[in-house]
């Protein structure tokens, strides 16, 4: 219960993005060419640690790269890529990348029994409340089924220590609290070999 009213408060949290010109996925594309050298060619990462974009949520993707600029999520890597970054070179990635064809190959192969525990984990701190029963997420919540599983788990950890911080008020990391290595190391595994429908 404690759960869903953060959930709810999250989303009153979150201030409305101003009525914009559309957004122009071509231009995304464009600009997104310097992405590709970690997140991929086409959005889909082969890089341990660096998350596939391809397919993500437009809202997810505009708001990381608003907290990515404004140092809220602060990020090496990052940080000089979105330094001079325009709210419409942000409108145009998320367009394009939502654009993508989201992965439904899981991004390792299935261990059942850790896939199991991993479940129980998943339904014991309520993660579908957000991430919806798909893991593909809504609004500006992450689509996170048949991610990379090394970057969950870094994700995790991440919000377990308060390193990375939550959207609005603390759900992630309240959720991640919790968590222990081992139920880091399950709930990843179990969302990152979950098959969730095409687009």
């Amino acid at each position: 219960m404690q759960l869903r009213i953060l959930v709810l408060a999250a989303s009153f949290a979150l201030p409305a993005l101003p009525a914009q010109a559309a957004a122009d996925a071509s231009a995304g594309k464009e600009k997104a060419k310097v992405c590709a050298a970690c997140h991929g060619e086409n959005g889909v990462s082969a890089t341990p640690g660096i998350p596939s974009l391809a397919g993500q949520l437009d809202q997810f993707i505009q708001w990381q790269l608003v907290f990515f600029r404004s140092g809220r999520r602060p990020n090496p890597a990052m940080a000089p890529l979105v330094a001079d970054m325009s709210d419409e070179d942000v409108r145009n990635l998320g367009a394009y990348y939502s654009s993508l064809p989201y992965s439904t190959k899981p991004a390792v192969p299935r261990n059942p029994e850790l896939a199991a525990k991993g479940k129980t984990v998943a339904a014991r701190h309520r993660c579908a409340n957000c991430h919806m029963d798909t893991y593909r997420g809504t609004g500006a919540t992450a689509a996170i089924a048949d991610q990379r599983e090394d970057y969950l788990v870094k994700a995790l950890q991440d919000y377990r220590s308060t390193a990375r911080p939550s959207t609005g008020v603390a759900a992630m990391n309240e959720a991640a609290a919790e968590l222990s290595d081992d139920d880091i190391t399950a709930v990843a595994h179990y969302v990152a070999t979950l098959e969730s429908p095409k687009k």
